[in-house]
């Protein structure tokens, strides 16, 4: 055995595909992702209010969830994440703490607003931006195949198909709590389905989240992400 294909025999958390040509293998390997933001120097967060964009594209569902508080339940639920995922201090930010712009691109401008942010919380580093989750019922008609219980030949039919759409999309911003400045805007976004009429908004709320928690957390920490290299003989 060659030194490079023992090199590769021996790599952790490889997958060997097997020979490609002679003197060839394929590996599939993980690779480190640095975060967006390198938070040494940063270790305590706080999370600011976020600017609510909307909620429902749908006007019958407006009163069913117009007590769902969209910025509280996010800051809730990324705080846990920070807390968990990486090695931060969460400051609590405190409750009387008002935006005062629903203009995303003005709120980031305002330097004097974060830095008295940052010197009441002592926060290194504090999160805010906008969030926007759509509710959208949706109902059309399809064509299925259908087999006749009298004369037992197929048949093409219209069914009434109705769905519920979620989309969550949230630009998160960083902005130093020392000196009002912006380091950095990202934006994330997903959008699900369920095959059925108003479905609960709060589950389709957190499925979304889920599927966005890795994204989120490549923020401050390092991530792996898969790859196929190839090793010569």
């Amino acid at each position: 055995m060659t030194a490079r294909r023992a090199v590769a025999a021996g790599l952790a958390a490889l997958a060997v595909a097997g020979p490609l040509v002679a003197g060839s293998f394929e590996v599939r390997m993980k690779l480190p992702i640095r975060p967006k933001l390198a938070v040494t120097g940063r270790e305590r967060i706080s999370i600011a209010p976020f600017i609510v964009a909307s909620r429902t594209t749908d006007k019958k569902d407006a009163a069913r969830i117009q007590d769902f508080d969209l910025d509280a339940e996010f800051r809730r639920y990324l705080g846990k994440l920070l807390q968990k995922r990486t090695k931060m201090t969460l400051v609590t930010m405190p409750a009387d703490v008002k935006l005062p712009t629903s203009n995303l691109k003005d709120l980031t401008e305002n330097a004097d607003f974060w830095r008295g942010v940052g010197a009441r919380t002592g926060a290194d580093l504090v999160l805010g931006g906008v969030v926007d989750f759509k509710v959208e019922n949706k109902s059309g008609y399809r064509t299925e195949e259908y087999r006749s219980p009298i004369d037992r030949r197929m048949y093409y039919r219209q069914v009434l198909v109705e769905s519920t759409g979620f989309t969550f999309d949230v630009s998160v911003v960083a902005m130093d709590g020392r000196t009002g400045a912006k380091l950095f805007t990202e934006n994330f976004r997903d959008a699900k389905e369920k095959p059925k009429r108003a479905a609960d908004e709060m589950v389709g709320l957190f499925e979304n989240l889920f599927a966005l928690e890795s994204q989120i957390l490549g923020l401050f920490v390092v991530r792996d992400r898969e790859a196929n290299r190839y090793v010569f003989d």
